[in-house]
């Protein structure tokens, strides 16, 4: 679901899609993509407007623990809903400004912010994308995760937390994208918060605590199964 901020944003300006032309960048092309929405993306619903803290720990997790179940097989709907709530409270008090910031500085032109958002997307990471409605009620804001891009068709294939099941698409060439009811038809690559100190730590903290106890649980138990079995057989 996406998210209404009033006041903070005023000063958020609108990121003009890109053109065509910045599509056709030497030495990139359609990377196949591992990424799956129904394994590494949540399973929870998104209606208290969770869609950073969704994207950016699915990110997260899916770059620095390949070879781990995937994010829907080791950590359950409450869990993931605790994760949520606070990577996005984390968010809304310290990386709204910072992401506003980078947002104007690159909103005239946006072909540097895109060159390193696509080579992201190309090299196999995935990429966060906001996406900005500006209306009567001010700004709305949705974040969405990019893992694929299709030259030929122009268009990113995408993890958005309000469809939990199955990936949805951004054309480029039409310059908007509707999520449940909103249309969107300004776009930012916001690549600045992939790698923040303290939101990486957040990430790092929550997984430590929700996850990697229960992966250590799961092995120590696998390992006493196979002891019992090996002395079963003696």
């Amino acid at each position: 679901m996406h998210e209404l901020f009033s006041g903070r944003l005023s000063r958020f300006a609108v990121c003009a899609f890109l053109v065509a032309g910045l599509l056709l960048i030497p030495g990139t092309g359609n990377a196949s993509a591992s990424f799956c929405v129904g394994d590494d993306g949540f399973s929870i619903s998104n209606a208290p407007g969770y869609c950073f803290a969704m994207t950016a720990f699915s990110r997260w997790y899916y770059l620095r623990h390949q070879g781990e179940p995937s994010l829907r097989k080791v950590v359950d709907k409450k869990v993931q809903e605790r994760i949520a709530r606070e990577i996005q409270q984390y968010y809304s008090k310290n990386l709204i400004n910072i992401q506003a910031d980078y947002c104007n500085r690159f909103h005239g032109n946006q072909t540097d912010s895109f060159q390193r958002f696509l080579a992201g997307v190309v090299a196999g990471e995935p990429q966060i994308v906001l996406l900005m409605n500006k209306g009567a009620r001010g700004a709305v804001l949705h974040a969405v995760l990019a893992y694929e891009w299709v030259p030929e068709q122009n268009i990113l294939k995408i993890y958005d937390p309000n469809y939990t099941n199955g990936e949805r698409f951004i054309d480029l060439d039409r310059r908007e994208y509707t999520s449940l009811d909103v249309t969107y038809s300004a776009i930012c690559f916001p690549t600045v918060l992939h790698h923040h100190p303290g939101l990486v730590k957040k990430m790092e903290a929550l997984y430590s605590f929700h996850v990697a106890r229960k992966l250590a649980a799961r092995s120590a138990a696998a390992a006493a199964s196979q002891w019992n079995q090996a002395e079963a057989r003696r």
